[in-house]
């Protein structure tokens, strides 16, 4: 145990060091772990500095879930979640929906590679806006209250 704190210790000074503000408490940090047809769905929640719960899912991609008051939340956030990904695996187009996801994610790692290692100039920035932004708008068409299959939550987003 000793050996672990000086370790975190050590680590803390160095955070310091470069200029944070570091705060560290005893907490409650919980790993869920869930198997559906085939599929792990899994979500990480901790209480943070604030005293709320920060849900992140896990796999099989991550996302923030939110910040939520109690445990009561977080629970009906997976809840709602699970509901969420049994639907689309049903839909059979799962696949198609993790390879998009995966292309995003590795697009935005993309983007920050570009920006933090090489000069970028402004009509490279307008360029990579007008293109999200068509997809952004293409996403919003698409969602139709016609082709809705889920009512329990509304969208957050579109």
């Amino acid at each position: 145990m000793k050996e672990i704190n000086v370790k975190e210790t050590m680590h803390e000074m160095l955070l310091r060091q470069m200029g944070a503000n570091v705060v560290c408490f005893i907490g409650k940090q919980c790993f869920v772990k869930f198997n559906i047809e085939g599929y792990e769905i899994s979500y990480a929640y901790n209480i943070n500095a604030k005293e709320k719960y920060f849900l992140q899912r896990v796999k099989p991609y991550p996302m923030i879930a939110g910040v939520f008051e109690d445990l009561k939340d977080v629970v009906e956030m997976i809840e709602i979640d699970l509901e969420q990904f049994k639907n689309v695996i049903k839909s059979g187009k799962f696949e198609k929906f993790l390879e998009l996801n995966k292309k995003i994610l590795e697009t935005a790692r993309n983007l920050e590679d570009l920006f933090f290692y090489y000069i970028v100039d402004e009509k490279m920035f307008d360029d990579i806006d007008h293109c999200i932004e068509r997809v952004r708008d293409r996403i919003k068409n698409s969602a139709t209250e016609d082709k809705r299959v889920y009512f329990k939550k509304d969208p957050e987003t579109l």
